[in-house]
Parts: structure tokens; C-alpha cells; sequence
């Protein structure tokens, strides 16, 4: 299975007011403590694989994350193991993904660097509350969940204010309005960096990400294509840039990532202005501000939206 969603991180003059408006949306709240595993040197955490034992409510879930397309689309399969266990987490086992693409894709990942299993261990552990609720936007259902609470690893804890925006059924236009309608309202800024990797520098006592390559796109595949793989190392980079956090190299790699994805938007008339802008946000990446701005977040989910194969728009 794979998931469609996009995460937001929410400015703190915003918190009361979205927390009362997703409320006011007939929404449920669940409780989720979470426990990630990895090997000593972080295979899965380097390959972009995230491993976890999830407490949500009174069950638990084991979740196998695999690597996606870097924009809204990742690999994962869910295996509910119900309350037997209570509060106590059940023992990991990788059977439970047996027979799924996720977990033949951890499998060969172990194998090809010689581990096994066993050589998982815990790496760090979250606690949130999560208030969500299911909505419609243009057709589609969308789970909006809002995330409270804190990662914890390493003898060092972060806090955790962010919403996600899930697309439960219909096309993934239907998801980027809602979260269009939100980042206007609330100022949300798009961030992909997931709880796991966040955890996973905590853990490891960093703060910066590691630097994505920066390749040139192939100009025969369809151009929503080219958009999307000029687009991800673009977005795996800006949350770094808006928290203030990326360090000199970071910096230099957004800059020309936003340079191939300026030439690639430029080989459509439709998007000549967006190129534009793209190519004036290269001279801006020491800027923080600039990256929390509800402009340009309208960008990325305009991008976003021509990232898309014909038939899902």
C-alpha cells in the first residue's frame, strides 16, 4: 500500500486557533507512543525506511515505512496486533510484513548489507496526541491530523507541533486544497521531514539533515515527471532552510536544486512565472522567513499538483 499526505509544521500564534477549528470538525483524539528501530549504523534510517511499534489508544500497530517519491507518495503497511500486550510493547517481528512490497523491500535492503533482523534495536521513542478528523475537499476525503507532543532520544527530547494532511479516497487534487485552505488560514509551512528522521538525528545528537543529490532531469520522461524529481530534493532540503537549521552545504545543494527545477519548469508556457520565482528563491536560501511564507507554500502545492500523472489531477 502506499500513502498519499503532506506534513506542515504550525507557527506558534497559530496553534490555539487551528486546534479550535479542527475541534469544531467533529474530531476524534488518540493517544500514539511510538518506538523506532534501526540498525547500529542506521541502515534503514539511511536508505528511507522507518521502522515502529505504535501504541494508539489501547492497541497496537506495527508500521513498515518504505522509501517514496519524495513529494506526497510513500510505500507502508500497517499490522494491527490488538490490546493482548496492554500497555507493554509486543516483540518486533519483521513476519508480520511478510509478503507485502514494504516488506520485501526491508528484506533485501538487511540482506544486501549482511544483517539480519536482530540487528534492529530501538532508537528512539515518540509520545503524541493526535486530534483528527475526516473532510471533504473537491471530491475527495482527507484525514487532517493535528500531532502534539515530543520525540525523545539520545537523553534529549523535541518538541512536536505539526499536522498532516492524509488523502483517504479520491484523486490528490482534492488533498492539496485543503492544505492550500489551511497554510492560508493558519500559515503553515510544508515540511517533510518525518517524525523518524527527526528522531533519528536526535538520537545520533545532530541537527542537520544529510545533503540530497542534485541530478539533471531526463527531458524524454513526461514533463510532470521531470517536475517531480526536480521538486523532491527541493522539498527534502526547505524544512532545514525555514527552521534555520541547514548547515553551508545544504544551502549551496537547495540552490541548485532550485536551478534544475527553474529549467524544468520553463519547458512548459504554463509555468514561466512559477520558474521565475523558483530561480529568485535561489538567492535566498540564508533567508528563513522567506521559506515560512504562505507564498510560497502556495508554490510547492502548485508544483505539487503538476508533479502529477494526467489521469490523477
Amino acid at each position: 500500500m502506499q500513502e498519499i499526505e503532506l506534513k506542515f509544521q504550525i507557527p506558534p500564534a497559530s496553534r490555539a486557533s487551528l486546534s479550535e477549528s479542527l475541534r469544531d470538525a467533529a474530531s476524534a483524539t488518540t493517544r500514539l507512543r511510538a518506538r523506532y528501530f534501526d540498525t547500529g549504523d542506521r541502515l534503514l534510517a539511511r536508505s528511507a525506511f522507518a521502522l515502529r511499534l505504535r501504541q494508539e489508544g489501547e492497541g497496537w500497530v506495527q508500521t513498515l515505512k518504505g522509501r517514496g517519491d519524495g513529494l506526497m507518495t510513500r510505500l507502508e503497511h500497517n499490522a494491527p496486533l490488538g490490546t493482548d500486550s496492554g500497555d507493554a510493547a509486543p516483540a518486533l517481528s519483521l513476519e508480520r510484513h511478510a509478503g507485502t512490497p514494504a516488506g520485501a523491500a526491508l528484506l533485501a535492503l538487511l540482506d544486501s548489507a549482511g544483517r539480519t533482523p536482530a540487528d534492529l534495536v530501538l532508537q528512539f521513542s515518540t509520545d503524541i496526541i493526535r486530534t483528527h478528523a475526516e473532510v471533504e475537499a473537491d471530491g475527495a476525503v482527507v484525514e487532517l491530523a493535528l500531532d502534539v507532543g515530543q520525540i525523545a532520544g539520545g537523553g534529549q527530547t523535541l518538541p512536536v507541533w505539526e499536522i498532516e494532511f492524509e488523502l483517504v479516497r479520491g484523486a490528490p487534487t482534492g488533498l492539496l486544497s485543503m492544505a492550500y485552505l489551511w497554510t492560508e488560514a493558519f500559515g503553515l509551512w510544508l515540511d517533510a521531514r518525518s517524525k523518524a528522521e527527526r528522531g533519528d538525528r536526535l538520537a545520533r545528537g545532530v541537527t542537520q539533515g544529510d545533503v540530497p543529490a542534485v541530478r539533471p532531469v531526463d527531458a524524454a520522461q513526461p514533463w510532470s515527471r521531470q517536475v517531480a524529481v526536480a521538486l523532491a530534493p527541493v522539498l527534502a532540503l526547505v524544512g532545514d532552510v525555514a527552521d534555520d537549521l541547514a548547515s553551508p552545504a545544504q544551502r549551496v545543494a537547495l540552490a541548485q536544486a532550485l536551478g534544475v527545477l527553474a529549467q524544468t519548469l520553463r519547458a512548459e508556457a504554463q509555468a514561466a512565472g512559477a520558474a521565475d520565482t523558483v530561480a529568485a528563491l535561489a538567492g535566498m536560501v540564508f533567508d528563513a522567513a522567506i521559506w515560512r511564507r504562505t507564498e510560497t507554500q502556495a508554490l510547492w502545492l502548485s508544483l505539487l499538483e503538476w508533479s502529477l500523472p494526467a489521469d490523477a489531477r
